[in-house]
């Protein structure tokens, strides 16, 4: 009984622990660095077109060496290498952007070498096709110590009852690019089916973020558990990866750079989520923006969170087109960017660790507020364009008033769907009985 007991404990573990990513077992102090905001101005990323990598079937192949969860050809590596020793560079990590068939690695330039020289050589390197700095991202998100009152207002202006009357957003699934989630939340408990920690040198926690856990209860918080908050699309599974970090201890704030993030992008592709959420913004990227128009291309709708300041070296990846970009307004007058999608996003309610409950605020927390409408949209149209996604929520934008923020109304996205699409029978039958009467 008691070997019994303990091969199921075992196996429950297996399947609930957060996963590590594979890429990690390169070396330890070179990962260090490349995770290191400290040193991120004397980091350059470089890619070039290795065509070997979709050759590559399986591992044992003898063209390619495993360098943790990835592959690198022979040949990518003898560049990479030859670059390090022309240029008088350090080689921190390699490895290859399947999903775009790029060969890419990170170079640490020394204390004392120029940045900016080093980068203007490579530039003109014909072995080079891309060569950046580290970039540095941020989450978008404040916390408040505002009383716990179980009220979410942000549902009641976007009417999610009438929506949900008609879909939940059963069988889509989002790809959540943020810090980890407390995966045993009870709001939260079954909801994740896939996650990977990209930034596990630096940050090996997963389920003690607080960023993460806020913005996954907004989009797929369970219903009628009896406890907590709903979410957006409560039917909706998550996928978790996690490629930013808590800025510090306990700390709903949190950056990412550009290695972990595009490490998280390419894994995004490639699990066939519908759409990627990624409540974060930073400068321009040539790494990130190479990966994410990989996924427009292959129809996954991209949701990022607006700053507001329209600069694009401070609001990417929502400043990239075929992205939707999402703003929450803070005063009623506050008249948003023309491209952006506005909704609620000041003091809104949601999940934080050990089962706990806050008012969080922030750009991020509405970019999740439409990446779960955009899952219920998804629900009644699979097929549905980033275009139609687009023009649905923009038409569906309540307009400001003295009293009230402008912001996109779910009931009136859902309504103006099924206008073009046949919505199931039975559920707009309630949906009618709900509203009338009937």
């Amino acid at each position: 009984m008691k070997a019994h007991w303990l091969l199921s404990l075992i196996f429950l573990l297996a399947i609930s622990a957060p996963s590590k990513s594979g890429d990690f077992n390169s070396d330890a102090a070179e990962l260090s660095a490349v995770l290191n905001p400290a040193v991120a101005d004397h980091l350059l990323l470089i890619g070039f077109p290795d065509q070997s990598i979709n050759r590559v079937q399986s591992a044992s192949s003898t063209s390619y060496r495993r360098r943790g969860g990835y592959q690198s050809s022979g040949w990518s590596q003898r560049i990479t290498q030859q670059i390090a020793e022309e240029y008088h560079i350090q080689k921190l990590t390699e490895w290859p952007m399947s999903e775009v068939g790029v060969h890419c690695v990170v170079y640490q330039v020394p204390a004392d070498a120029s940045v900016a020289e080093t980068m203007q050589r490579l530039s003109q390197d014909t072995r080079v096709s891309i060569v950046q700095n580290m970039h540095l991202f941020k989450t978008e998100a404040h916390q408040y110590n505002d009383p716990y009152f179980k009220l979410q207002a942000n549902l009641q202006q976007m009417q999610i009852g009438q929506a949900h009357a008609k879909t939940t957003g059963k069988n889509i699934t989002i790809a959540m690019i943020d810090t980890g989630v407390d995966l045993t939340h009870p709001d939260l408990i079954d909801q994740i089916t896939q996650n990977e920690n990209f930034a596990y040198r630096i940050s090996p926690d997963f389920s003690n973020d607080k960023h993460g856990t806020a913005v996954a209860g907004i989009m797929v918080a369970k219903k009628d558990n009896g406890t907590g908050i709903i979410g957006i699309a409560p039917d909706a599974k998550l996928i978790a990866l996690k490629a930013c970090w808590p800025h510090q201890t306990d700390s709903i704030e949190a950056v990412c750079n550009s290695f972990t993030l595009a490490l998280a992008v390419n894994t995004a592709i490639k699990t066939g989520a519908k759409i990627l959420n990624m409540s974060l913004t930073g400068p321009q990227d040539a790494f990130l923006e190479l990966l994410l128009n990989k996924a427009i291309e292959k129809g996954i709708i991209v949701i990022a969170a607006d700053t507001g300041l329209d600069k694009k070296n401070e609001n990417f990846p929502a400043s990239l087109k075929n992205v939707i970009s999402v703003q929450s307004l803070r005063q009623p007058d506050q008249i948003p960017q023309l491209h952006t999608i506005t909704a609620p996003g000041e003091k809104i309610l949601t999940t934080l660790p050990h089962g706990t409950y806050d008012f969080i605020s922030g750009s991020s927390i509405a970019a999740a507020e439409v990446s779960g409408i955009v899952a219920l949209l998804l629900e009644l149209k699979p097929d549905l364009t980033f275009a139609e996604a687009r023009s649905i929520l923009q038409k569906s934008e309540s307009p400001a008033t003295i009293d009230s923020f402008s912001g996109i109304n779910a009931n009136t996205a859902i309504t103006a769907l099924c206008e073009t699409t046949t919505c199931p029978q039975e559920v707009l039958s309630f949906a009618w009985e709900k509203s009338f009467g009937g």
